[in-house]
């Protein structure tokens, strides 16, 4: 897979493509992209997918500050080019491209730079200025301007359409399981291990402190979970918190720390991937610290069972 940011250097012709963020690169995005790939054999082109970067909620100032994404930029680039897309066009987004209707950019962007001529379109597309999101206009757009269109509809889970919102509210409330049935992968988090208080030491469990790579990464919601660790080349079992630690210091930050399984080595400063699998419970205070201690004894046990079929 290629990747462009400006359309101008692209030189490529008889281009299939579809459009949008594909945060999380669901399976719903997945029947699209394979649509998209199939057109573009059908007709002996290429596939492209265009997305944009900075999202443009950041550009247009649109609550920034509470956008959350399911995969950072690295991660989507990486999860599309296991698709088989020919070319990913990473557009810019400002001010200027906001501006333009969803007719103006199909013309003056998609057919004229990048040579499309096809437009595969989901169930729910819109684009430009205008949020056109209605098939018949797309149709009569395409009409007039000589390219072909198809649309792909939905993928169901449990009677409901699979989207990013849907996932992300998922995620947000623990639904470690349902958000990997829509995404078909396990979700994660990468990050870098830093320096902490010891305190999980004193306590029999020593923790590894953890500073996700992006600040736009979604985290899941507070609380206890099954995790499986990748560092230094190797995976092992863990024991995730997330929260603000309300039996020993009660932060006015949420951090995230996992205890390792059978595992004694010095990480810090090591990138580290948290790959969630189950939530365990929710943070709580606890009376003491020996209650604390008796509580992280039954998580061990009850993360050890999660883990046991996946070889930990």
């Amino acid at each position: 897979m290629k990747i462009f940011s400006n359309p101008d250097t692209f030189s490529d012709s008889n281009i299939v493509l579809t459009i949008g963020m594909f945060d999380g690169v669901h399976l719903g995005h997945a029947k699209l992209l394979d649509h998209v790939i199939n057109q573009a054999k059908n007709l002996g082109g290429k596939s492209a997918l265009i997305s944009f970067w900075p999202h443009p909620r950041m550009v247009l100032n649109k609550d920034p500050e509470g956008l959350r994404f399911i995969t950072t930029l690295d991660e989507k680039i990486k999860i599309i080019s296991e698709y088989g897309i020919d070319y990913l066009i990473l557009l810019p987004f400002n001010n200027e491209l906001a501006n333009y209707t969803a007719e103006h950019f199909i013309r003056d962007i998609l057919i004229k730079k990048i040579r499309m001529t096809h437009l595969v379109v989901g169930y729910n597309h819109r684009f430009g200025k205008d949020r056109v999101a209605d098939y018949d206009t797309y149709l009569d757009i395409s009409k007039r301007l000589g390219f072909g269109l198809s649309r792909v509809e939905a993928v169901y889970k449990n009677k409901k359409a699979i989207s990013s919102t849907r996932i992300r509210n998922l995620l947000n409330i623990g639904k470690i399981e349902e958000a990997k049935i829509m995404l078909g992968y396990d979700f994660s988090i990468y990050g870098t291990v830093k320096g902490g208080d010891k305190l999980g030491r004193k306590l029999g469990y020593p923790t590894a402190n953890i500073t996700p790579n992006e600040n736009y990464k979604l985290i899941p919601s507070i609380g206890v979970y099954a995790c499986v660790i990748n560092v230094m080349g190797k995976r092992y079992g863990g024991m995730l918190n997330i929260g603000v630690r309300p039996t020993v210091t009660a932060l006015n930050q949420i951090t995230i720390e996992v205890h390792i399984l059978d595992f004694n080595q010095d990480i810090y400063s090591e990138e580290i991937e948290v790959v969630f699998i189950s939530k365990i419970r929710d943070e709580k205070k606890f009376d003491g610290m020996e209650s604390l201690i008796l509580q992280l004894n039954a998580d061990e046990i009850q993360i050890r069972k999660v883990l046991q079929p996946l070889g930990f």
